[in-house]
């Protein structure tokens, strides 16, 4: 018989489950009636097609905004919003890569001011938590590295005892 994976993640919770499917579906129906949000989700069957939890989503799949995000990933100076928010842009809105125009533009939905978002880029990415990934629009684009991304994701840990 085929192994399958599920991954499921309800906000900061994230469990990973391999094995044969009635394995995996067993487990699941287990971690639901744990952890799971009671009565937001059908049954394992009907579930099947679609994905549980999306990043930047909570528990019922909606997408949540830049500034519960950064409540989420705490932030205490412009360089973690900055890299928290291009986190954020990659995960959340799906972008490849984000300008500092991007940056600047999903800041504001979250009502963060920047000083220079320009200069605080460029700190990020001498720091090695962005790299330059090319031009998008005529602007340069950057990327989170997997440093970056693991810095906001560690972060992001520290404000939940679960993880």
């Amino acid at each position: 018989m085929a192994e399958a994976t599920v991954k499921l993640t309800f906000g900061s919770f994230s469990v990973e489950v391999s094995g044969s499917p009635d394995y995996v579906d067993k487990k699941l129906e287990e971690l639901l009636k744990t952890y799971g949000p009671s009565g937001r989700l059908a049954s394992v069957e009907s579930r099947s097609a679609v994905p549980l939890a999306l990043p930047g989503a909570d528990a019922t799949g909606k997408k949540i905004g830049p500034g519960e995000f950064l409540t989420k990933a705490p932030s205490s100076n412009q360089s973690d919003q900055a890299l928290s928010l291009g986190y954020y842009l990659e995960k959340v809105e799906e972008m490849q890569s984000f300008t500092t125009g991007d940056l600047g533009k999903v800041a504001r939905e979250a009502k963060r001011k920047f000083a220079n978002i320009s200069d605080v880029v460029s700190k990020l990415a001498a720091r090695g938590l962005l790299m330059s990934v090319g031009n998008k629009e005529g602007h340069r684009a950057y990327s989170l590295t997997a440093s970056g991304e693991e810095y906001v994701e560690k972060s992001e840990s520290k404000i939940d005892p679960e993880k």
